[in-house]
């Protein structure tokens, strides 16, 4: 159940960017959309410790699941309120993808380069993290589950006409949450998805790294 100390410590670098850029994501397309709620707390940057908490990353660090402080907005200050707050709750998980498209093109770039420094292979397995986990991340918060993004998108969809519904949806968010851990649901919604995902990922970095050479 817990994970090896080696594992935890190679996938660090990963889990502060993939909720460095995760979070920083919303504030960015908030702060555009006219909120400066986010600016005024100190979230408008890509410094890991202004979104960690250290409780979800320590549960993270022994057990592979954990959250990041969440960004607060408030949708009264943008022109249209519907759009922007969707706009938000979807800009984090993109900005997992394309950290995860990123960390790709740079390990490909370095086995094109073909280096053969002795540290080489501990940081293409670093990056190798970095792809995998920020695709778990963007897929986990694409869940219709409060309180991920998913559920943001479906609430400020629908809110109005199933007023009722959402706000017993919300008293049982974290026990749904919790029944997906225990009883192994998140390995359907989330780990299988990712790794279909992630397998793509790598398919196309090697045809990349063909071309190159």
């Amino acid at each position: 159940m817990f994970r090896q100390p080696i594992e935890i410590l190679l996938s660090l670098p990963a889990v502060f960017l993939a909720i460095s850029f995760h979070e920083f994501a919303h504030a960015f397309v908030a702060d555009k959309l006219g909120d400066d709620t986010p600016r005024k707390q100190g979230r408008l940057t890509l410094a890991p410790l202004a979104h960690v908490d250290w409780t979800g990353l320590i549960l993270f660090a022994l057990f592979g699941y954990g959250w990041a402080k969440p960004v607060q907005v408030n949708p009264s200050n943008f022109k249209n309120k519907k759009a922007g707050d969707i706009l938000v709750s979807l800009s984090g998980p993109a900005a997992n993808f394309l950290v995860a498209v990123l960390s790709l093109l740079v390990s490909v770039a370095l086995m094109a380069i073909n280096l053969s420094a002795p540290a080489m292979d501990t940081i293409l397995l670093i990056l190798n993290y970095c792809i995998y986990l920020n695709i778990i991340f963007g897929i986990l918060n694409l869940i219709p589950i409060p309180p991920l993004d998913g559920y943001r998108v479906l609430k400020t969809l629908f809110f109005r006409s199933f007023t009722r519904i959402f706000v017993a949806y919300e008293k049982i968010g974290l026990f749904i949450l919790f029944a997906f851990l225990l009883f192994g649901l998140f390995d359907l919604a989330v780990s299988r998805p990712a790794l279909s995902v992630y397998q793509s990922f790598m398919t196309a970095g090697q045809r990349i790294l063909q071309l190159l050479q």
